[in-house]
């Protein structure tokens, strides 16, 4: 993977999320990050169309909300009222996997 298509990336991922710490390979992109509901979805179909990555086989809810689940009232109720958050972390290096290799898989 080169320099260019993480740093093209980390771009995406900052425009979409305002994100202004430094992206390491262990940074998280849905939980750290906080991209999730249709920001997330945009960020999959850009790589999806500039990279031609396929997540086809990817179970959107093991990571991501929908974006009826992402409104504050949701977002403060799942806080607040002791709601574990189940989602699992998508990594900035898993993502970058997944380009390079062309595909989801799950691990």
């Amino acid at each position: 993977m080169t320099d260019e298509v993480e740093q093209e990336i980390q771009s995406l991922i900052r425009k979409l999320s305002g994100y202004r710490k430094p992206i390491e390979a262990s940074t998280s992109v849905n939980l750290d990050v906080g991209l999730d509901g249709d920001d997330a979805y945009e960020l999959l179909e850009t790589i999806q169309r500039r990279f031609g990555t396929s997540f086809d086989s990817l179970d959107w809810h093991k990571y991501f909300h929908s974006e009826a689940d992402c409104d504050f009232l949701s977002l403060w109720l799942r806080k607040f009222m002791g709601h574990k958050d189940t989602r699992q972390r998508l990594t900035f290096q898993r993502l970058l996997e997944v380009v390079k290799n062309g595909v989801w898989i799950e691990s």
